[in-house]
C-alpha cells in the first residue's frame, strides 16, 4: 500500500496517512462487542446489587429506628395513660372521702339541731287544783284515750282533741276528731 503525505500551511507539519491497519472479521467484532456488553452488564448489574444493598440497609436502619421511636412513644404513652388512671383512681378516694364527711357533718348537724329541738320544746305540766284536790294534765289525757279505747276505738285514730274542764261538777269533757264526744271524772 501506498503512503500518503500531507503537509497543512498553518502548522507546517506533515501528517501521514496509510492504511497499514488490516480489517478484522464481523464475527470477532461481534464477539468484542458482545464481550463488552457483558463487561458492562456485570458492572451495571453490580453496581446495582451495591446500590440495593445499600438501599436495604438504609430502610432496615430506618425500619430499626422507626420501630425503637414508636415503642419509646407507646412505652411513654403506657406510662400517661397509668399517671392519668393513678391521679383519676387518687381524685375518685379524695372525692369519696369528702362526700363522707360531708354526710357525717351533715347527719351530725341534723341530730344536734333534732336534739336542739327538742330540748327547746316546752312541754308544761299542768295541775288543776280545786277545793284541796289536784288533777295532772296528763292523767287526765290519758283516762280520755283510755275511755275513747274502751268505746271500742283506736288510740292512734285521734289526730285532734279538746279538753274542757268543769271542776266544780269533778269532770273533764273532751270532743275527739271533731266527732266523739264523751266525760272522764277529772279528780
Amino acid at each position: 500500500m501506498k503512503k500518503k503525505s500531507v503537509t497543512t500551511k498553518s502548522t507546517n507539519q506533515t501528517v501521514q496517512f496509510g492504511t497499514t491497519a488490516q480489517a478484522k472479521p464481523v464475527e470477532s467484532v461481534k464477539e468484542e462487542v458482545k464481550d463488552t456488553v457483558k463487561a458492562a452488564e456485570t458492572k451495571i448489574s453490580e453496581k446495582v446489587d451495591d446500590a440495593a444493598t445499600k438501599a436495604s440497609e438504609t430502610v432496615t436502619g430506618a425500619t430499626t429506628k422507626v420501630e425503637e421511636k414508636v415503642s419509646d412513644v407507646v412505652a411513654k404513652a403506657g406510662e400517661k395513660v397509668s399517671d392519668v388512671a393513678t391521679k383519676v383512681s387518687e381524685k375518685a378516694t379524695d372525692a369519696k372521702t369528702t362526700v363522707k364527711t360531708a354526710a357525717k357533718k351533715t347527719a351530725d348537724k341534723v341530730t344536734a339541731s333534732t336534739k336542739k329541738a327538742e330540748k327547746e320544746a316546752l312541754v308544761p305540766e299542768i295541775y288543776v287544783q280545786y277545793t284541796g284536790r289536784e288533777a295532772n294534765q296528763k292523767d287526765i289525757i290519758e283516762n280520755i284515750k283510755a275511755a275513747y279505747v274502751a268505746e271500742g276505738h283506736r288510740a292512734g285514730s285521734i289526730k285532734t282533741l279538746q279538753v274542757y274542764l268543769k271542776p266544780e261538777e269533778n269532770a273533764a269533757y273532751y270532743v275527739i276528731n271533731q266527732k266523739y264526744a264523751g266525760s272522764v271524772s277529772l279528780f
